[in-house]
């Protein structure tokens, strides 16, 4: 053994023709590796070549807009509903998306995001091409978050096989040279699911904390940023426990990156997770039949998918606070009461001035009761249908305080030779009765004589262009309310005489909004002359007595100020209602049996509808001046009726101002009736006052 080879023994060293060995062993694996690295490649870019021909072209694939959430707004601008398909989204500029949020959603999805290479990473393509191979199948979903972009907006699902991985990857390419990072982020916030509902930032903010996505706190951000991965796992609502682990590991990755400190992570790994256990609820149960209307007039407008996908702001007319005045009056009255069954009821109101629906009560649980009562229900309106025969009487030229009518009853109208005569009893004097009085008591012979001197063509053609919209037949029984409406448009109808005869379209909308922020619709306020300002002034100042003396008297106890109104009964009491109007506001009243036309023995418009349509308005105008009506003059001319009877002398009731004085036939004496089967629910009046009611 030579010297030199000694010392290598001696010192450990392997002989120098073993260390060559190793050396061209270890060159050889590298290359091989190369090798293999590179043929992974070509591999990768045959495939990607191949496969990636049938990638749908970007431009094509961005026109289609994301599904996003239409929220719906009360008139104080109050969101009252979301309206939305099976997508809850709601888009928010990038702006608006807190830097927490961007800076969580970076370090736990994506912390190669600003130096990827065109969207893509290489490193993990490889890395999941491996695993794929080792897994037999593609195991591996979107690596980065513009792949996840892609994904989600574009090519529109989870199906993770190697094709669709591939059509990601060059959309990506593609779309990483059209869209700056800042832009693909907020994109990517913007439609990916959060869980339980949730599509986007903003949606999953409101979902589990009730607040909008800008308001989040570090943590809540943290929180949100770690649902992507496996949204129903870490539920913060169904599961906690591993939602608080994520949330941890999102934390965890911010500090190691920077995003914050490590005296901050610690204060907020010791804070605990508090969500919302309960999803916010779509529709304020209080508005939810005014929403349900709304949403039908919104898609004849637009579309159900413009609707419910569109992302479309709805600021509506509806009054908040005097919807839960109208809910609070109509329960509290009609809870109580039991005729046999239990009685369902409706009230609109209406804005005169503008046709703004500013309450709408359909039902009490539209969970349970989808049918609107408000919109939808078509009943018998009864005599409250009379103002339409007056106002068509005093446009002819007829003076309601001085043309008289014999009030005697029976009355038999003749019909024709092929219809039986129509026979109406009455609750006159039997004697001579002007319009007024007749109206007062509402005296069914008088106005039936009338009806048929009017014609009921000419009350069709007023009905209708004051705002009724059902057919009417054109049948003296018209007076007596035998065509039905809903009291929507018995609402609108009586707004009309409110505005001194314009007729403004009854409307929920004030405008709606685009995404883009662009005014697409804002309904016109402006109404047409319906009726000549004389005659729904004329009109008017026969309602007023009914209100203050006839049978909507019981209106004074909780609204003793300037009113005007008109109750109806039908035969056997399936319907009643009351009509009424100030100045500032028009609503109807509706209370029957919805399903079986059943009788309500004993009840009127006057011991049930009229008191809830004086408390509702009492609540709704409270704190408020009440002007009278003006008084516009109307030129009368003598009435040529075939029914009517002469004056027996110089009326002693008309009054210098043309108003009746009171007079012992039409003045009433109420007494609540006391329905058969419950005699201890009988009272009309709520159980509430007027100033109990919620503002």
């Amino acid at each position: 053994m030579t010297a030199r080879r000694f010392a290598r023994v001696e010192t450990g060293l392997p002989p120098k023709r073993a260390r060559s060995r190793r050396t061209w062993q270890r060159w050889l694996a590298l290359c091989a590796a190369l090798l293999l690295l590179v043929g992974l490649a070509v591999a990768l870019g045959v495939a990607f070549l191949y496969l990636g021909q049938d990638t749908p072209a970007l431009a094509s694939l961005m026109r289609g807009v994301p599904a996003q959430t239409t929220v719906v707004y009360d008139s104080a601008g109050h969101p009252i509903a979301e309206l939305h398909g099976a997508v809850n989204r709601v888009v928010v500029p990038a702006s608006r998306l807190p830097l927490s949020l961007k800076q969580a959603t970076i370090a736990v999805e994506d912390r190669r995001f600003y130096s990827d290479f065109h969207g893509i990473d290489p490193t993990g393509i490889v890395r999941a091409a491996v695993d794929d191979l080792e897994s037999g199948h593609a195991a591996q979903g979107a690596s980065t978050i513009t792949e996840q972009y892609v994904k989600n907006a574009y090519m529109g699902g989870y199906d993770e096989s190697l094709a669709l991985k591939i059509h990601e990857v060059v959309l990506a390419w593609q779309l990483s040279g059209r869209w700056s990072k800042a832009q693909i982020l907020a994109a990517y916030l913007n439609t990916v699911y959060y869980g339980d509902g949730a599509y986007g930032a903003q949606a999953a903010a409101e979902t589990y904390f009730h607040k909008n996505v800008w308001q989040l706190s570090v943590g809540q951000s943290a929180l949100l940023a770690g649902l992507p991965q496996d949204p129903s796992g870490y539920s913060p609502i169904y599961d906690p426990a591993d939602a608080l682990a994520r949330r941890n590991v999102v934390l965890s990755d911010m500090a190691a990156q920077s995003y914050i400190s490590r005296a901050r992570e610690a204060r907020l790994l010791a804070s605990p997770v508090r969500v919302y256990h309960t999803l916010p609820p779509g529709v304020q149960p209080a508005a939810a039949y005014f929403v349900d209307y709304l949403e039908s007039e919104l898609v004849k407008r637009f579309g159900a998918r413009e609707v419910f996908e569109g992302g479309l702001r709805v600021y509506t007319t509806l009054d908040s606070a005097w919807q839960r005045d109208a809910l609070s009056v109509v329960k509290s009255t009609v809870a109580p009461l039991d005729f046999g069954f239990k009685p369902s009821a409706a009230l609109v109101a209406i804005d005169p001035k503008t046709g703004y629906i500013r309450a709408m009560v359909g039902g009490f649980d539209f969970a349970k009761q989808q049918f609107n009562l408000a919109s939808q229900a078509k009943r018998q309106p009864g005599s409250a249908m009379k103002p339409f025969v007056l106002a068509a009487a005093v446009e002819q030229g007829l003076d309601p305080f001085t043309t008289y009518y014999s009030s005697q009853s029976p009355v038999t109208i003749p019909m024709g030779p092929y219809a039986a005569p129509w026979v109406v009893r009455g609750d006159g004097p039997g004697g001579p009765e002007t319009i007024a009085q007749a109206m007062t008591i509402s005296d069914n012979a008088v106005f039936a004589r009338l009806s048929v001197d009017v014609g009921p063509a000419n009350t069709v053609q007023i009905a209708h262009a004051m705002g009724i919209t059902s057919p009417l037949a054109a049948v003296p029984s018209i007076t007596l309310g035998t065509s039905v409406v809903s009291p929507l448009e018995m609402a609108d109808a009586y707004a009309t005489l409110a505005d001194g005869g314009i007729h403004h379209v009854a409307q929920a909308v004030v405008r709606v909004v685009a995404p883009s922020g662009k005014v697409i619709w804002r309904p016109p306020t402006v109404g047409d002359r319906a009726i000549p300002a004389g005659v729904a002034s004329v009109v008017t100042q026969v309602l007023e007595l009914v209100a203050s003396r006839g049978t909507g008297v019981t209106t004074s106890s909780y609204f003793p100020y300037p009113r005007a109104g008109k109750t109806g009964t039908t035969e056997n009491s399936w319907d009643v209602w009351y009509v009424g109007y100030t100045p500032q506001l028009a609503a109807s009243v509706w209370m029957g049996d919805m399903s079986a036309d059943l009788p309500m023995n004993g009840a009127y418009g006057e011991y049930y509808c009229a008191p809830m349509w004086a408390q509702f308005t009492a609540a709704a105008l409270a704190g408020q001046a009440h002007p009278s009506f003006p008084v516009v003059s109307w030129p009368f001319t003598t009435w040529h009726g075939a029914h009517a009877t002469p004056s027996p002398m110089p009326s002693p009731s008309t009054s210098p101002s043309g108003k009746p004085k009171p007079h012992p036939t039409v003045t009433i004496t109420v007494a609540p009736p006391t329905p058969t089967t419950t005699p201890t629910t009988t009272s009309p009046s709520p159980a509430i006052s007027p100033t109990s009611l919620p503002q």
